[in-house]
C-alpha cells in the first residue's frame, strides 16, 4: 500500500507540474484552450512516471505504454492540425465574461481548467498507473477484450475526426450539420471512440490485483466528456448556431451509433 502511496504522490504531482506548466504557457499567449491542444501530454507525463517506478517488467506494462502513447500521438496531432492558429476556443472566450479584469481571469482559467482538468485526467489515468506499477505476466481474457475495444475506439474517432475535417473543409458545407458516415449513427462518435479507448485501457488494468478499483478512472473521465467538455456543452452550442441540428439531435443518438430514429 506504501508503495501505490508513492506512485500516487508522483504521479500527482507531475500532473500537477504539467498543468501549470500549460497554464504559465498560456498567459502571454492568451490563450487558455491550448489545454484542449495538449492535455494529452499530461497523461503521458503521468504514464512515463508510473511506468519509470515500475519495480519490474513485463508484457502488461508494454501494452499498456504503447497503448497510451499512440493514443496521445493521435490525438495530440489531431488537435494541434484543427486548433492551431485559430484564436482561444468560444468556450473558454466565454469564461472571460465571468470575471472583470485579467488578473482575476488567470486565477479562474488556473481553478476551473487546468487544475480541474489535471485533477480528472489523473483520476483518468489511474488504470494505467495501477497496471503498470503491478504488472502481472499474464495475457489474459480481460487484457484481449479490453486491446480490443481500445483498437475500435482508436478506429472510430480516427474515422469520425477524418469524415468531420474533409466536411468542414468544404466551403458549401459552412452552417450545415454533418449526418452522414459514422455521423448518421451518432452525435458524437469521437466521443465514443475515445471513452471506448479508455474503457478498454481499463480492461486491460483489470488484470493485475486492484485493478478493477480503478474504475473510477473511465467513470470520472466519462463524466468530463459527456457532462463538461463534450457532449452536452457542444450539443447546447450547436442547437443555438445551426440550423437543423435541433432536428439532427431528435433523430440522432447522443454518444453511443445506433439506427436513426424516425421522425
Amino acid at each position: 500500500m506504501m508503495d501505490l502511496l508513492t506512485l500516487f504522490s508522483a504521479t500527482a504531482a507531475v500532473a500537477l507540474t504539467s498543468a501549470l506548466a500549460l497554464w504559465l504557457a498560456s498567459i502571454p499567449l492568451r490563450d487558455v484552450s491550448i489545454i484542449d491542444m495538449f492535455f494529452a501530454l499530461i497523461i503521458v507525463a503521468i504514464t512515463l512516471t508510473a511506468f519509470a517506478l515500475a519495480p519490474a517488467y513485463n508484457t502488461l506494462q508494454w501494452v499498456l505504454l504503447a497503448m497510451v502513447l499512440l493514443w496521445a500521438l493521435r490525438i495530440t496531432a489531431h488537435l494541434i492540425g484543427r486548433n492551431w492558429g485559430h484564436g482561444e476556443d468560444p468556450r473558454y472566450t466565454k469564461l472571460r465574461s465571468w470575471v472583470n479584469n485579467e488578473r482575476a481571469f488567470l486565477w479562474l482559467s488556473l481553478r476551473q481548467v487546468f487544475l480541474l482538468q489535471a485533477v480528472v485526467l489523473w483520476l483518468a489515468s489511474l488504470p494505467v498507473q495501477v497496471g503498470l506499477f503491478a504488472g502481472t505476466r499474464q495475457i489474459g481474457l480481460l487484457a484481449m477484450l479490453g486491446s480490443l475495444l481500445w483498437l475500435l475506439g482508436l478506429i472510430v474517432e480516427t474515422v469520425a475526426d477524418a469524415q468531420l475535417r474533409r466536411f468542414r473543409a468544404q466551403p458549401e458545407n459552412r452552417g450545415t450539420v454533418l449526418c452522414t458516415g459514422l455521423w448518421r449513427y451518432s452525435r458524437h462518435p469521437n466521443y465514443f471512440g475515445e471513452l471506448c479507448v479508455w474503457w478498454g485501457i481499463w480492461l486491460v488494468a483489470c488484470e493485475v490485483p486492484l485493478g478493477w478499483l480503478t474504475v473510477v478512472g473511465p467513470l470520472a473521465y466519462s463524466y468530463l466528456v459527456v457532462n463538461v467538455t463534450g457532449q452536452k456543452t457542444l450539443d447546447k452550442k450547436l442547437a443555438r448556431e445551426k440550423p437543423g441540428y435541433a432536428e439532427y439531435m431528435a433523430r440522432t443518438s447522443g454518444l453511443i451509433p445506433l439506427p436513426p430514429r424516425r421522425r
